[in-house]
């Protein structure tokens, strides 16, 4: 559940898609519109190479997330 103050600060509305990622401890949201995917990621892909993340970190950090979304954690 998203707080009602990060929603508004967001102008985000019940069943608006939104893009969301897991990096480690991180989580990152992005509403997403009539743009494509790879335009919406883009922003995403610039902070992650800010992070000094590797391809293989991330797909690490994204197999990590899918097991413990799958474990209910």
């Amino acid at each position: 559940m998203i707080p009602e103050a990060v929603k508004k600060a967001a102008g985000v509305h019940e069943g608006e898609d939104l893009l969301v990622l897991a990096i480690g401890d991180t989580i990152v949201m992005k509403k997403l519109s009539a743009v494509s995917f790879r335009e919406v990621a883009k922003p995403i892909w610039r902070s992650v190479k800010a992070m000094g993340l590797s391809g293989e970190e991330l797909d690490e950090l994204i197999e990590e997330g899918k097991t413990k979304a799958r474990s209910g954690q």
